[in-house]
């Protein structure tokens, strides 16, 4: 599962709405201040709407620098007249099901009104379904307003797509308990039979072409209770459901959709007769609505994000046990973690590309130090004042044992042996630390961070490319990774070393024990902010590793300025 394409709208710098296609590794570049960070703060955004419906947040989940400062100063240019618009895609191309998604995991809807619908995870059954039966993608839609009369601001769509195509909405206006589910699209290939009839053709392909939607079949019941007939500008036929909702247009995500379908004029009898059916409809639509979000909320909340400012361990730095999301964005988390990695087998991968010859070649590697600590004044202490006798050796070796043991992680530099506190080596190198870790520690999902170059040498900053294509790259013989990279980056020296593995993979060069790279695992995009509002330009790369597209701006000429 990978976040492929982010839509932002009147958030921030962002005014027109800005497309935004992700790959496995994409960077962003740019002026100070021209909206690089954009990216993420919209992703922290929906999180927080999705994850704790916090429509109006100040500090975020993640922590850090990212703090949105409420709905009012989000919206571009603080016009509070305007919609917030946030739309995200994920890909499922590569999952073999989703928990969140129970369509595509083999279930499927017993009632005979669904039972010919096509939502059934058949891969593993047979390949030849594969494109007619399998959710690919699902897009999520949220847009947010302002309401004058709440003051504060209030989800007014919540629309979902599968595969492309547009599924259905909830919309609500300002007021307490008034969301409907509407805008349905019964064309949908979900919403077409999947089951042969005695009289079709057996050819699968004949069968999708020619069958026909099951609105009056599956929407008889709703249309009944929930046609909405009295608003003048709405045509007759719009179908519009009433769904209960905790803020605005937002659903419940953590129970079955609410559906105010009771006719108050159906008799209790016949109510009891079509209490199945209304059953099977609540499932239908809280599968189709709710599962895509959940899954766009679960992927969020596997987000990690790095700051650019990342805190050095103090020497008498205690790590925290209990896991602290926020405490990532100082770049704390990576330490607590190594820390606590009692095995060692993250510390062991960190080393080998904090000091690997063919990967970062820094001169330390980490280490953990234990020590005894003797509390001053205490019995090991007096005993030691007063002079040791024979006598003694028996009970200070009790007394050893009791002491209590303090860990710390330190650096061995190799070049004089010499064990040090973070705090004592250059900067660049605790600067590296949490990225590394970041990189490396098996949890899939979005890894944003904010100027990993921060402090580190060009060389470095060359084989950081390296280690950005081992964890997100795809591919044979690439780390078994579901992450999706996002870089916000000045350092020219990364992409150069990410532009020479797309041509060194293309022309088959490679160096030996060196991964490779392809133009569609990379994305570069340039961000500029200009009168209108920030813009995102995605450059395109060919496979000899070159740019079709000309820099903007002349980003980068400066090297060239300077030198001729």
């Amino acid at each position: 599962m990978h976040l492929t394409r982010v839509e932002i709208e009147n958030f921030k710098g962002i005014g027109t709405r800005q497309t935004i296609n992700l790959r496995p590794i994409t960077l962003l570049f740019g002026p100070n201040s021209s909206g690089k960070s954009t990216i993420l703060q919209a992703l922290h955004y929906l999180r927080e709407i999705l994850e704790r419906g916090n429509i109006d947040p100040d500090r975020t989940i993640s922590g850090g620098l990212i703090d949105l400062g409420g709905f009012a100063t989000l919206v571009h240019k603080r016009e509070l007249e305007r919609a917030v618009t946030l739309k995200v895609l994920l890909d499922l191309s590569d999952e073999q099901g989703a928990d969140g998604l129970p369509l595509n995991t083999g279930l499927s809807f017993t009632e005979p009104d669904f039972a010919e619908l096509p939502i059934r995870y058949l891969v593993g059954e047979s390949n030849e379904y594969r494109d007619y039966a399998v959710v690919q993608d699902v897009s999520l839609l949220v847009e947010v307003r302002w309401s004058e009369l709440e003051q504060a601001p209030y989800v007014s769509r919540f629309s979902i797509e599968l595969d492309g195509e547009s599924l259905a909405a909830v919309v609500s206006p300002p007021a307490e308990g008034r969301a409907q589910l509407t805008d349905f699209n019964f064309a949908h290939p979900l919403l077409r039979r999947a089951v042969l009839q005695e009289d079709e053709p057996e050819d699968l392909a004949d069968v999708q072409e020619n069958s026909s939607p099951l609105e009056d079949e599956i929407w008889s019941l709703a249309r009944e209770a929930a046609a909405d007939r009295t608003t003048p500008d709405t045509p007759d036929d719009r179908l519009r459901i009433a769904v209960r909702t905790e803020l605005g247009a937002l659903p419940m995500l953590d129970c079955d959709l609410v559906l105010g379908i009771r006719d108050p004029d159906v008799k209790k009898a016949e109510l009891e007769k079509r209490t199945p059916r209304v059953n099977g409809l609540r499932s239908l639509l809280s599968e189709l609505i709710l599962g895509p979000a959940r899954l766009v909320r679960q992927h969020l909340t596997e987000m990690t994000y790095v700051g650019p400012l990342r805190d050095i361990p103090t020497r008498s730095y205690r790590p925290q046990v209990t896991p602290d999301e926020g405490r990532w964005a100082q770049g704390l988390a990576a330490w607590d973690l190594l820390y606590n990695d009692r095995r060692g087998d993250l510390m062991e991968e960190v080393n080998s590309w904090l000091s690997g010859k063919k990967r970062l070649r820094t001169a330390y590697r980490l280490e953990r130090v234990e020590f005894k600590e003797i509390p001053v004044p205490g019995v090991v202490h007096q005993m030691f004042e007063r002079g040791l006798n024979e006598d003694d050796i028996g009970e200070l070796q009790e007394l050893y044992r009791s002491l209590a043991t303090r860990t710390e992680i330190m650096l061995r530099n190799f070049e004089n042996g010499i064990l040090v506190a973070p705090g004592d080596v250059g900067i660049g190198i605790s600067q590296m630390v949490p990225v590394i870790v970041a990189a490396l520690r098996k949890k899939d999902g979005i890894l944003g961070i904010e100027q990993p170059e921060m402090h580190v040498h060009p060389a470095i900053q060359v084989r950081m490319g390296d280690l950005f294509i081992r964890v997100a790259a795809s591919g044979p013989d690439k780390f078994p990774s579901g992450k999706t990279l996002i870089i916000e980056t000045h350092s020219e020296h990364i992409m150069l070393r990410l532009l020479r593995r797309i041509r060194e993979q293309t022309e088959e060069e490679l160096p030996p024990g060196i991964l490779g790279l392809t133009r569609d695992d990379l994305s570069v995009i340039y961000v500029e902010s200009g009168p209108d509002g920030v813009r995102f330009h995605s450059l395109r790369v060919e496979a000899d590793g070159d740019f079709v597209d000309r820099w903007p701006q002349g980003f980068f000429e400066e090297r060239a300025e300077e030198l001729f």
